[in-house]
């Protein structure tokens, strides 16, 4: 029989034997994959569009012996979506948090981010930002054009690392052999954001050579993404309990000043914000990778990708806060059951001298007469995240075997060169009045003066803060496999291996103080001593003068945020300049530097018996941790700080196993069990210990209990997850598909916070003192189990659909706050959720429609109870029309319905934020050749 030939199509295409266009898809996403199952006599050409793409990722699901979803490139850099992540949460049992409109991190299955394993190439990838590393990737860096497929794996292998409890996510870069010689692509595209309301470029490049011979190839790919994110939000914080009659209440019950009426036993925030966060994001992504296939028998590759991001960000706030409620200035309240959903506050005769109005004094004279509300509060950060990843990989194939050596180096560097706050309150302004309103889960809001257009509204220059901060993520890995392939009749092949990889976190935080030579605390931070800062008028800027004539425009989006004033950080940088001079500062407590050394070894067998296949395997795991931290006494103007270097060691077994029934041509039932593991968490292990007494260190007489602190605890073992899967599903014609699977992870090992009584040195006391130390410790549970749906259908007239639903139920061990118990959900959970993706296409056209929609999702414990994202749906749609075969024009609308997202506490009328990020639109041509 001759060499076959599989015709690369566009579009509806035509109908081949279900064999060959499987060989085809296989060959596509992974080709070393597709080589063990197709014989040399058939030559395998890409396919393309979205009905094509469709039909790979169905093939990989079916032919895998493992529970595996599959995300394909529909042309040479042209992804489904914008963002990766966005692709990703249209995978059943996927969810994905979001940063500015787009997603940011992947949780699979019930379980938390940090619990999603993600790779590229099969390799870890480093990732940072300008917070604290975590183990979850940060996919707002990751320009999805540069990544061919992406394979979502919900049941373990061994042959996989381990680190994904929820489950593992690998992207796999072009290679240039696959491709045809002087092939690529090159795209251009404008995006308009309507909160923003700008207009940015993108750009993408791709180009790949190969020699006559098809032995040695080049590629080299790079884009460039420009973006304004401006994100509306307002929120609603420090939600408290007030009582007069219920013992440890936080604060007294509410008093409404109007009317006399008391408010007993309810609930209230203490503070509501209107905040515009404007980012610029430029985001730049490389590739390189070279390939050389000497012989028949070797194949090198080296592969380089990398990946920067520029967040550049202004953020402006309105705060009405009352930070003294103690002393009962309230009006207007408003109660829904047990909660306060308004209040306001006013100085129009209803405060007295016992109110906040004159609680400062200077030689008689009331110096903080007005409200504290509103505030205005500016934040200016100038970020940059950036990643570079570098491996090798060489594979020998024998008649029988084959050996691969990999090894590679990846870095991401993250933070900020410079992070300043700064704070003006309405003390001595005009403002005499304001009230706010969350009714219905709206907020609303009245002010007695217009801030958009009132400089005098702010006379009071509160508080400053600068710093910068930088965060390190670096591995080091070398890996070995070795494949046999067996004649027997039960086992068809079996791997083994071994991997090493040194894996470092660091983090470094640098204060800027301003000096004058006169204040006696030697810096200007922000805080000064006595009441000098109140009333020194060497020691602050004219207020009104750091007020620009900038208006905040929050119109966009139905968020009930109204306009204001910005703060101008160009007056307040020149004051400093004019008046002190700078000096860096390290700031210990914020410094820290972490490493793991992980040794693992592997087995797994693969086995076919006549209509069973699969995969059975065990993976031996090693971790010796190590971390160095700042203790940091508090108590003292420059707070002491102590090194502390910590270490531990522990091992894993995790057993593997998966089988497929072909139960007949079209149906294929799944079972796969298997033990995973989570490291803990960066922030649970990198955190300083820091502790201080309980009352004034100047009167060590008055001292009496007990001190208080936070400490890390380095002897938290990681997270285990016992799993397992049980799925059916029906092939019933090319390229569509329905099936269910059962799910269960019973999780042990979560960190879970505990008090301690140590003693620690201080010198307030002369001796030792007790301290309350609240840490981490293991042996908290949690569980996860749930029911994925999916249905896809291709009709023979170009249209087609695809949906899935996912239900999915999560508990952790009950959390215990003053004797309230709480049953915790894991989170970034939701229970139910579900995707419909419509799509037409033919030679010259096409066009989908995708709406993503989950439901209430837990985001974690505050003060005792839940924290609840509301649910949310958007609706994406993206067209394509092809001018010519290489040639095509493309339109693309991210969020089209103009969503919001919403958040609440414990309990649905207790509002804590809305937020929107806009509708972006995309316009853009692409040339493939």
């Amino acid at each position: 029989m001759g060499k076959q030939t599989v015709i690369k199509t566009k579009g509806q295409g035509r109908h081949f034997k279900r064999n060959a266009i499987l060989i085809s898809l296989l060959a596509a996403v992974n080709t070393s994959y597709a080589a063990e199952q197709v014989n040399d006599d058939v030559e395998v050409i890409e396919v393309r569009g979205i009905r094509s793409s469709t039909a790979e990722n169905l093939a990989i699901k079916r032919l895998s012996a493992a529970t595996v979803d599959a995300i394909t490139a529909e042309d040479i850099g042209k992804f489904p979506d914008k963002n990766v992540a966005d692709s990703l949460q249209r995978v059943s049992g996927v969810l994905i948090d979001r940063d500015g409109g787009e997603g940011s991190r992947v949780s699979i299955r019930g379980t938390s981010p940090d619990w999603t394993l993600t790779q590229l190439n099969g390799n870890y990838i480093a990732s940072s930002g300008s917070g604290t590393p975590t183990r979850s990737f940060n996919y707002t860096l990751l320009p999805s054009s540069m990544i061919k497929s992406v394979e979502v794996y919900k049941s373990a292998e061994a042959r996989i690392d381990e680190g994904g409890i929820g489950g593992t996510v690998i992207l796999h870069t072009r290679k240039p052999l696959e491709m045809e010689a002087n092939s690529g692509a090159l795209s251009a595209e404008v995006t308009y954001d309507d909160v923003s309301e700008d207009t940015k470029p993108q750009v993408n490049v791709l180009y790949s050579w190969k020699n006559d011979d098809e032995n040695f190839g080049v590629l080299a790919g790079f884009t460039r993404q420009d973006r304004t994110v401006t994100t509306i939000t307002n929120n609603a914080s420090h939600w408290r309990f007030h009582s007069d009659t219920v013992e440890g209440a936080e604060r007294p019950a509410l008093v409404d000043q109007a009317t006399g009426e008391v408010y007993n036993n309810v609930w209230a925030p203490r503070a509501m914000y209107v905040t515009n966060s404007n980012q610029d994001r430029t985001r730049d992504g490389y590739q390189v990778a070279v390939q050389w296939a000497p012989s028949d028998r070797l194949d090198l590759n080296f592969n380089y990708f990398g990946a920067k991001l520029g967040y550049d960000q202004s953020s402006q706030a309105i705060t009405f806060a009352e930070w003294n409620d103690n002393h009962n200035p309230y009006y207007g309240i408003v109660l829904d059951g047990d909660t306060v959903v308004a209040y306001g506050n006013a100085d129009n005769g209803l405060l007295n001298d016992n109110n906040w109005g004159d609680a400062d004094v200077n030689g008689g004279v009331p110096v903080r007469r007005g409200l504290l509300s509103p505030q205005l509060t500016g934040r200016e950060r100038f970020g940059e995240s950036k990643s570079n990843t570098y491996d090798f990989e060489g594979t020998y194939y024998g008649d029988t075997y084959s050996v691969t050596l990999k090894l590679g180096h990846t870095e991401a560097e993250g933070g900020t060169s410079k992070e300043t706050y700064a704070n003006i309150d309405a003390r001595l302004g005009s403002v005499n009045s304001w009230l706010w309103s969350i009714e219905n889960g709206k907020p609303s809001y009245e002010v007695s003066t217009d801030l958009a257009t009132d400089k005098q509204a702010y006379q009071y220059y509160d508080w400053f803060d600068s710093y910068s901060s930088e965060n390190e993520d670096s591995e080091d890995y070398i890996q070995t496999d070795v494949k046999f392939d067996l004649d027997g009749s039960f086992f068809t092949r079996v791997y083994v291996g071994a991997k090493y990889r040194d894996h470092e976190i660091k983090g470094i935080r640098n204060d800027f103080r301003w000096d004058d030579g006169i204040a006696d605390n030697g810096g200007y931070r922000g805080y000064l001593p006595g009441t000098e800062w109140f009333h020194n008028p060497d020691f602050h800027p004219d207020a009104p003068t750091l007020v620009s004539d900038h208006v905040v425009d929050n119109s966009a989006g139905d968020t009930g945020a109204f306009n204001f004033l910005a703060f101008d950080f160009g007056a307040l940088d020149n004051y400093l300049k004019e008046n002190f001079s700078q000096t860096v500062v390290p700031s210990l407590s914020g410094t820290y530097a972490l490493e793991e050394k992980i040794w693992s070894v592997y087995t797994q067998a693969d086995f076919e018996w006549q209509d069973f296949r699969g995969n059975v395997g065990v993976r031996y795991v090693n971790t010796e941790l190590s971390t160095l931290t700042y203790d940091e006494v508090i108590g003292h103007d420059d707070n002491d700080t102590d090194p502390n270097e910590r270490s531990s060691d522990g091992s894993e077994v995790l057993p593997s196993f998966n089988l497929a029934w072909d139960a007949t041509e079209d149906l294929v039932v799944r079972f796969a069990a298997a033990r995973t593991m989570a490291r803990v968490s960066y922030s649970d292990l990198s955190q300083a210990e820091s502790y201080g007494p309980p009352v004034n260190i100047n009167s060590p007489d008055s001292w009496t209990g007990r001190g208080t602190g936070t400490s890390v605890n380095t002897g938290l073992e990681p997270m285990l997850s016992d799993q397992f899967d049980l799925g059916i599903e029906w092939y019933y014609d090319d390229g569509s598909a329905l099936g269910a699977t059962l799910f269960s992870k019973d999780i042990s090992n979560l960190p879970i916070s505990s008090v301690e009584i140590v003693e620690r040195e201080h010198n307030c006391c002369n001796g030792p003192i007790e301290v309350e130390m609240n840490t981490k410790v293991g042996g908290g549970d949690a569980k996860s189990e749930g029911l994925e749906l999916f249905f896809q259908h291709s009709f023979d007239n170009g249209f087609g659909i695809l949906t899935n639903y996912t239900y999915t139920d999560t508990s952790t061990s009950e959390v215990s706050t003053d004797g309230q118990k709480t049953k915790a959900e894991i989170p970034g959970t939701a229970k139910h959720q579900y995707n419909v993706s419509v799509y037409f296409e033919n030679d010259d056209f096409s066009v989908r429609a995708s709406y993503n929609w989950k439901d209430d999702r837990a985001n974690g414990i505050h003060q005792g109870y839940n924290l609840y994202t509301k649910d949310y749906g958007q609706l994406d749609v993206n067209a394509s029309y092809n001018l010519t075969e290489d040639l095509s024009f493309t339109a693309s609308v991210v969020n089209l319905t103009e969503e919001l997202e919403e958040g609440y506490w414990k309990q649905s009328n207790r509002f804590t934020y809305n937020q929107y990020s806009g509708r972006r639109f995309y316009l853009g041509a692409n040339y493939s050749f």
